[in-house]
């Protein structure tokens, strides 16, 4: 199997093994929590009434966050984040700020678990990974994700990379919920 190797601090040498996407799926409640952790962006108004970019808000009452959480509800959402797995065992996080929502026009969102399996979330996860360029042939940014791991101290090229497995990993209770074991 195809590894990336570099020096770590204490002078052992550790290899990256293996790259993958982590998913699951985002409830309500963890939703809720993070718009009033976080806040999150609104239009903003101008004087001649026309939109201008979007500025930091933090919802104003609780029905501002019950309306965003309507919306949310007409979905299945869920998080991507991607790791490298290094042949001593760890797994290093690279960034977590993907994600993706799936839904069935007006179906409900209980209704929509029933069509979803692990092969139909595979695919989007896949996507939700792939560079936003699309003037790239690459099947992953990375060069991108090269950096991201040297940001551990562990040294790894774009070329090395490209030769590893990349696995997509869904979490426990996202399996439960699809009754997979």
């Amino acid at each position: 199997m195809p590894t990336s190797s570099a020096d770590v601090d204490d002078g052992a040498v550790t290899t990256v093994v293996r790259l993958g996407a982590w998913c699951d799926f985002v409830t309500e409640d963890e939703y809720r929590q993070r718009l009033i952790r976080d806040g999150w962006r609104a239009p903003v108004e101008q004087q001649s009434g026309a939109r201008a970019h979007p500025a930091p808000f933090a919802p104003g009452s609780t029905e501002e966050v019950d309306e965003l959480v309507d919306d949310f509800k007409r979905g299945v959402s869920f998080v991507v984040h991607e790791f490298a797995e290094l042949a001593d065992g760890r797994r290093l996080t690279l960034h977590e700020e993907r994600g993706f929502t799936t839904g069935l026009g007006g179906s409900a969102p209980s209704d929509m678990w029933r069509y979803l399996t692990l092969e139909h979330l595979e695919r989007d996860v896949r996507t939700t990974v792939l560079p936003d360029d699309d003037d790239t042939q690459d099947e992953h940014p990375w060069e991108w994700l090269a950096g991201l791991i040297r940001a551990h101290g562990v040294e790894a090229t774009a070329g090395e990379l490209s030769l590893l497995p990349y696995d997509v990993v869904f979490s426990e209770r996202l399996r439960a919920r699809l009754g997979v074991t």
